[in-house]
């Protein structure tokens, strides 16, 4: 695109240095370096032949309030290095990127469309941070070019669904925000993303936890907070052997397992703001736990907690506005440490210094709670014996549409034959 393109796209720009640059020339008389000290700048390209302007050397550059698609590949390709781009508070609805770029923010710009096409195998994206906040993305650009990426935020736009195979290929990827759109389902098939540390899908619309997350097997924090989630199956976290922090919280929660969970190097479970009147941890092994935040729920116990869940030196269980039962209480392990942060005086009865009512275990409200958690492992069983029964009636359709074929070849088998046969006794009656 020549300039008078871009100016006629663009009417007004404002490029804009973040930071004092400086600019090294070398003399070439005694070797010493002169250096430019070249203040905060702004520049009304859209008057200037393309030809006229020229660049100090720099590696942070801005573009804020532009109007229109800027053609970034054209603009940049023949200015000196460009590492990090930032644009933001404009209207950019679609941008092409230059491979040469290492680092690109582009927020509050109404973007809905990031180009990433390289057609010079030659070439490969430089790109390692991609950050493309408060947007319009419906979309997951297409990543899987920029080889090279470590840090991918797409925070705050409006995407529904997730597939994670279109991250296939990004084995530098180390971390992914997807927090604040509105994502109700996440595929995970045959991921591989082996230096995945973080994982944010907090503020989104899922309602039950992502099968085959254990494929995430490098996945340090998880993130999940403020989602709809009803019921978590902790046996769909097995797998996830180094993840430290699990945050759930602010979902209005059930949890139970089908199977034993072993989650060796969990650290963190934040489970705050989850309504949860019951929490069995019976087969759910966390032995390195150290924090347990259950602060704004219903609970009056944390059923075979001490038997299997704990099993550390030291752990800090925050526990305020809960209605924890004094005989519980009584049993608390000696090595786990109630933190205390409410006010006291609203407080009528302590036990070991932390606040509690009653004695008797409301079982009635527990076995209510156990019989829901029961129900939606029962609908989880039934949904997958429900998608097996279609794959099972997919694969008798395609075994009987083979048996018509076979059926059909054997009867062409046998007219062939009996022709063979026919032509056989007219040969020997030619004889």
């Amino acid at each position: 695109m020549g300039f008078d393109s871009f100016k006629r796209a663009s009417p007004i720009i404002a490029l804009q240095f973040f930071r004092v640059l400086s600019v090294s020339l070398m003399s070439s008389g005694s070797g010493s370096t002169l250096k430019c000290r070249v203040s905060q700048q702004k520049w009304n390209v859209s008057s200037l032949a393309q030809s006229s302007v020229i660049f100090p050397k720099f590696d942070k550059f801005s573009l804020v309030g532009v109007n229109g698609s800027f053609p970034l590949v054209h603009f940049f390709s023949t200015k000196t290095r460009l590492e990090k781009l930032l644009i933001y508070d404009s209207v950019m609805h679609e941008v092409q990127i230059p491979t040469t770029l290492e680092s690109l923010l582009i927020t509050r710009s109404h973007t809905r469309q990031l180009i990433i096409e390289n057609t010079d195998k030659r070439y490969r994206y430089a790109m390692h941070t991609l950050v493309l906040v408060d947007n319009e993305l419906s979309d997951l650009p297409r990543i899987d070019q920029l080889v090279h990426l470590k840090s991918f935020s797409i925070a705050n736009n409006l995407l529904e669904k997730i597939n994670l195979t279109e991250f296939g290929g990004l084995n530098e990827l180390e971390s992914v925000d997807l927090s604040s759109n509105r994502i109700c389902e996440i595929v995970i098939e045959a991921v591989n993303l082996l230096s995945l540390h973080k994982l944010d899908l907090s503020q989104n619309k899922l309602k039950r936890l992502p099968q085959n997350l254990g494929q995430l097997e490098s996945l340090e924090t998880l993130v999940l907070h403020h989602n709809k989630l009803e019921y978590i199956e902790m046996s769909h976290l097995n797998g996830l052997t180094k993840v430290k922090v699990l945050d759930l919280r602010s979902n209005n929660l059930l949890i139970g397992s089908l199977a034993p969970v072993l989650l060796p190097a969990l650290e963190i479970l934040r489970l705050e703001s989850c309504r949860l009147h019951q929490l069995d941890m019976h087969g759910i092994e966390t032995p390195k736990l150290k924090k347990l935040h259950l602060e704004d729920n219903k609970l009056e116990y944390v059923e075979a907690f001490f038997e299997d869940v704990y099993q550390g030196a030291g752990m800090e269980l925050f526990g305020d506005r809960n209605p924890w039962n004094c005989n519980w209480l009584q049993d608390k392990h000696p090595r786990v440490k109630f933190v205390v942060q409410q006010d006291r005086q609203t407080c009528r009865r302590f036990v070991k210094n932390v606040c509690c009512a009653g004695s008797d275990y409301a079982t009635e409200r527990k076995a209510d709670r156990r019989l829901q958690v029961v129900q939606e492992q029962n609908r989880m069983i039934y949904k997958v014996l429900e998608d097996q029964q279609d794959k099972l009636r997919v694969t008798g359709g395609n075994c009987e549409i083979m048996g018509n074929r076979l059926s059909k070849i054997e009867s062409t088998l046998g007219e062939i034959i009996s022709l063979v046969k026919m032509m056989a006794v007219k040969i020997d009656a030619m004889k």
